[in-house]
């Protein structure tokens, strides 16, 4: 990874049990300054690098977005192996399937049960054919009623 740092084995001291000092704190275990590195920019801690490669060791402080740790190189791995999986085939393959689903299904007509007459979304009803209806079902009520009648009378 470009610009980033990598630390295989930090240092286990304490940052805050560290004396501070002009550039960062003092550690009295290693007898030398870590740098704090927290407040820079990308652009100082390369050139603090850069200007003190020659120098022994150097121990700093970072934030954790500042450094290159083994779980970021993983997830960094993991980020690059998903974006070269093409999508593109599997869109048009859930294109294809909803399609055929549909086209499947629209076609499939509703059952046309016997005696039921079938409803067409463009069928009409002039009014005569509705005082043909109502009349019709006016006669069936008076019959059943001349009918219930005609059994009261018997009994």
């Amino acid at each position: 990874m470009e610009n980033k740092i990598s630390i295989p084995k930090p240092c286990s001291e304490n940052w805050n049990s560290m004396s501070p000092n002009k550039n960062g704190r003092f550690c009295n275990t290693c007898d030398k300054t870590v740098i704090d590195f927290t407040k820079m920019e990308k652009s100082e801690i390369l050139k603090y690098f850069s200007q003190n490669s020659n120098n022994e060791r150097i121990c700093g402080h970072f934030k954790i977005n500042q450094i290159e740790t083994r779980e970021s190189i993983k997830y960094d791995n993991l980020r690059n192996r998903f974006s070269r999986i093409e999508i593109k085939p599997i869109k048009a393959i859930a294109m294809f399937s909803l399609s055929l689903v549909f086209t499947l299904t629209s076609c499939m007509g509703k059952a046309v049960v016997d005696g039921e007459p079938t409803i067409i979304s463009n069928d009409t009803i002039n009014e005569n054919e509705i005082k043909n209806i109502e009349q019709n079902v006016e006669i069936k009520k008076d019959s059943i009623k001349s009918e219930m009648n005609q059994i009261k009378k018997i009994k």
